[in-house]
């Protein structure tokens, strides 16, 4: 009897493929936020961390340039970089729509113009290349610009672990310029006393099991609890938590 051949894989099953592969590559993206939280509140900020967290972000997000640079004195000065744009210590003066980009108070979203005053790629000779640039704020108050020109085009949940990063890298650009007294705290209100030592911990980018361990509860727990800040504070997600939680003033304790 010849043997049947194998039928053609269905739909369904090229939709759990793919669904799967963007599960991997959403749990990537979200450990190198993690990452980037516990290197930056363990070591302390550094040009090398800057520099190891945009190649990261290149590799991951398919990014062949790249840049991260700070807000001085009416210029922007590459502080990281990547590919086809200005070496580090160069300055780029901020008119047009990087002034308008970084307009305060800074409204954080995702700009596609191409701006040649930011990278070297001369004329329209990589068509396919996508922009992404991204104000880096703290506070609301304008700090330095990410960049990123990739290959393929960025969903929705690449760009918000990108806002999550900023958020991130603006606290460690600007340092903490208000004491913890002097930020609005006030909707920590409505955590109960164990969420806010939940929420405190978030920005170690420590596992619920870790957490646990330290507050002395089940993984389960730390789970729900943390479900419950999210819904409290009208959060999407844990990094936007831990984004959160650096803004109020807290730090990793060295988890």
């Amino acid at each position: 009897m010849p043997n049947e051949s194998p039928s053609p894989p269905t739909e369904s099953a090229f939709a759990l493929r793919n669904a799967l592969k963007q599960t991997q590559v959403q749990i990537a993206h979200e450990r190198l936020f993690e990452g980037f939280g516990q290197r930056l509140f363990t070591s302390g900020w550094s040009e090398e961390l800057l520099q190891w967290l945009l190649d990261e972000m290149c590799m991951q997000f398919g990014a062949p340039h790249g840049l991260i640079s700070q807000q001085h004195a009416g210029a922007l000065k590459i502080l990281a970089q990547r590919g086809k744009t200005f070496p580090i210590g160069a300055r780029v003066p901020m008119l047009g729509a990087l002034a308008m980009w970084l307009k305060e108070p800074i409204h954080f979203e995702v700009h596609s113009q191409f701006v040649p005053s930011l990278w070297t790629i001369q004329g329209n000779t990589e068509p396919a290349l996508h922009c992404y640039h991204l104000p880096i704020a703290c506070q609301q108050r304008a700090v330095g610009l990410l960049g990123l020109i990739t290959s393929n085009s960025l969903n929705a949940n690449s760009l918000q672990v990108l806002h999550s990063i900023c958020g991130l890298l603006g606290f460690a650009l600007r340092g903490q310029t208000q004491t913890a007294a002097a930020i609005d705290d006030s909707y920590l209100q409505k955590l109960t006393p164990r969420e806010r030592e939940v929420f405190a911990l978030l920005p170690s980018g420590a596992s619920n099991a870790l957490l646990a361990e330290k507050l002395g509860i089940s993984p389960g727990t730390v789970k729900i609890h943390i479900e419950r800040i999210l819904s409290k504070l009208d959060l999407n997600d844990r990094t936007q938590a831990a984004v959160k939680a650096v803004e109020a003033g807290f730090k990793s304790d060295g988890l």
